[in-house]
């Protein structure tokens, strides 16, 4: 049996000693386990470390970034934020939580290409106001101006997938974005329309420009759409056209968009995932549809829909035993390497479920060749669970190698050190 790493009370409390003497890194789009949360509600790419003011301004002399938080529209100026530096060696351009509008936006953006980026990797705006066609265009002739920028946080705005309507006129290929963050934005809304003859004309001129918006990103790796007001049409069209489209997409971010109650759309989501026939690879994504609610009805339209993917947090959605049987019967041909279920509430029950498929034999474990990291924090385990995993893994269920049990109090640390 390979060695696995169980996170324990011990192994955090480690783990923070080491981190509280080190300095913050930056943040990873990527969500994985208990941060996914975390992830999700972020509202920016970086965090600041705590520096005295006179510190600062030493510091900033040297930086590779213009930050401009926290102020006034009226203060925010490139040219005196950019001070002496040269402008081709900034890296990243911070504007957050300055309550700056589209107005406010599209002249930063003017007076930005007055200068040359070649170095130019990071734009992260969030928290702010920024929404509207404008917007949208002045997006494009920053993207146009500077095409080395890969990460761009839109987070926590007023913009909607149609305000980014010109950058699909960009052409195809014109940008070089790898992680697009739109948390929190009213992306999309229901066309009101009186004929069904309409909306579906409607709808089909919407998949030709988010087709041409997406042909614009060709090189995205991470989506994050957590939080986000968008409708059904609009979701599934965006999703589409990214798993269709974009080769390299590593993750897609859908946590806190309330499809528990969308249940038709996660079934249109899912039916983008499943390859076009079993010869096709399995594609390295992860989808993350963490908080949605989506209980036991949401997986069995997972289970059943065929989809292949690599990663997959379902961390609190109310999943109970029923469900997690579910996921049992469709993980050998899932093609998961990572399954997050934290927060979901099913107990020794739910572990049963999940590792016998013979109720009449407590030994008849399904080998999951692919499985190397699962993810059960707070999900009321006790001894018996651990002692299931343990006989498990004794049977080769899976070749974990990371495997997460934090916060299931009802675990004795005898048990967990057994295991």
């Amino acid at each position: 049996m390979n060695a696995i790493a169980v996170t324990s009370a011990v192994d955090i409390a480690r783990t923070q000693s080491a981190v509280l003497s080190k300095s913050p890194s930056r943040t990873s789009f990527t969500s994985t386990s208990s941060s996914d949360k975390d992830a999700s509600t972020s509202p920016t790419l970086f965090e600041q470390t705590g520096v005295d003011t006179d510190d600062a301004k030493a510091i900033n002399t040297h930086s590779r970034e213009i930050a401009m938080v926290d102020l006034s529209p009226e203060e925010l100026d490139i040219a005196q934020a950019l001070g002496d530096r040269a402008s081709e060696s900034i890296e990243c351009v911070r504007i957050n939580r300055c309550r700056m509008n589209c107005e406010t936006f599209q002249l930063l953006v003017d007076a930005l290409c007055k200068y040359e980026l070649p170095c130019l990797h990071t734009v992260d705006i969030s928290q702010n106001r920024v929404g509207g066609a404008q917007a949208g265009a002045a997006l494009a002739k920053l993207l146009t101006h500077a095409p080395t920028i890969r990460f761009l946080s839109l987070g926590w705005n007023q913009l909607s997938l149609v305000d980014l309507k010109a950058l699909a006129a960009t052409g195809s290929g014109a940008c070089s974005i790898q992680c697009l963050d739109l948390r929190a934005n009213p992306l999309g809304t229901s066309h009101k329309l009186s004929s069904k003859k309409a909306k579906k004309h409607v709808e089909s001129e919407d998949n030709i420009w988010v087709s041409a918006l997406v042909a614009a990103m060709p090189n995205l790796t991470h989506v994050q759409m957590a939080q986000a007001t968008i409708d059904d049409s609009s979701l599934v069209c965006l999703l589409h056209a990214l798993t269709a489209n974009v080769s390299c997409l590593e993750y897609i971010g859908l946590e806190w968009l309330g499809l528990g109650s969308r249940l038709a759309t996660v079934r249109s989501i899912m039916s983008g995932l499943v390859p076009a026939d079993l010869a096709t690879p399995v594609r390295s994504l992860h989808l993350n549809l963490a908080a949605n609610n989506l209980g036991d009805g949401g997986v069995k339209i997972i289970a059943e829909s065929g989809a292949m993917l690599t990663s997959l947090t379902l961390a609190c959605n109310f999943i109970t035993e029923r469900g997690t049987g579910m996921l049992a019967k469709w993980l050998p041909s899932s093609g998961l390497l990572a399954l997050e279920l934290s927060d979901n509430y099913f107990g020794d029950q739910g572990i049963t479920s999940l590792l016998v498929t013979d109720g009449r034999r407590q030994s008849a474990y399904s080998p999951y060749n692919q499985l190397t990291s699962l993810g059960l924090n707070s999900c009321c385990l006790t001894d018996t669970s651990l002692r299931m995993l343990t006989d498990a893994l004794t049977y080769n269920w899976a070749p974990l190698a990371s495997l997460r049990i934090l916060r299931n109090n009802r675990m004795s640390p005898g048990a967990k050190v057994a295991l």
